[in-house]
């Protein structure tokens, strides 16, 4: 039977504040967003999409695409601008698995599914999971338009944002979780101050939708599946 399961990310609006010489990020508190742990400039927005019902019916969730759509223009303002390290990471992740903190930082370094880099000298929490578990995935890098619509870096000012890098990474796995655990992580760089850099971060609200179905798969293969699902989801 179709399904279509909808995730819906709000807005991230950040000003630059707090008294100088030390700024912080000032998070609107409309905006259902927190402070992403063991960061000052990472924030994450998450919610949880119920898949009791399908499990109770021993009903797995099988996917055809997914894809997002967004609610607004990405925007930053400026006091001066430094082109070389002022971008903005988001990474939206629909996962089988939940995700701690450590491992939703990890994915800014590299995203989860894919194969890390081992370092023995950084401990990082990469997790224990694949791409399987990964329903959907997708890193942006964000720099402001340099070409249209925007004012010189050196001066204050404002540009509309454009993605330099867009990866998919969406496995589109079949699952028999009872849950599908949401997240948009964002990066963004150091307040500026009053003389120099970013004054405002204004992203706005995203969708997330699945095109899914559900089938009855034999009994062996769909009990394998649920027994995965349920360790991973323990782990955390």
């Amino acid at each position: 039977m179709d399904r279509q399961l909808v995730v819906e990310f709000p807005w991230l609006l950040l000003s630059a504040g707090g008294p100088p010489p030390a700024p912080i990020w000032e998070l609107s508190a409309s905006t259902d967003t927190r402070q992403l742990a063991g960061t000052t400039t990472g924030y994450v927005q998450e919610m949880k999409l119920d898949l009791s019902g399908y499990t109770q019916s021993d009903l797995t969730l099988g996917f055809r695409r997914s894809f997002t759509q967004t609610g607004g223009i990405e925007y930053l303002t400026w006091q001066t601008f430094d082109a070389e390290d002022e971008g903005i990471l988001e990474n939206v992740i629909i996962s089988s698995v939940p995700m701690n903190d450590a491992q939703l930082g990890a994915a800014f370094v590299s995203c989860p599914g894919f194969t890390p880099y081992n370092d023995p000298a950084v401990a990082i929490d990469w997790g224990n999971f694949n791409r399987t578990h990964i329903i959907h995935g997708n890193f942006r890098y964000l720099f402001p338009n340099s070409t249209i619509g925007s004012t010189a870096f050196n001066a204050k000012g404002g540009a509309a944002l454009m993605a330099i890098t867009d990866n998919e990474y969406s496995s589109l796995e079949p699952t028999a979780a009872d849950c599908l655990y949401c997240y948009r992580i964002l990066l963004v760089s150091d307040p500026g101050t009053a003389l120099a850099g970013i004054a405002t971060v204004s992203l706005p609200p995203k969708r997330v939708i699945l095109d899914a179905f559900t089938v009855e798969e034999p009994e062996l293969e769909y009990m394998m599946r649920l027994k995965r699902s349920y360790e991973l989801a323990n782990q955390v």
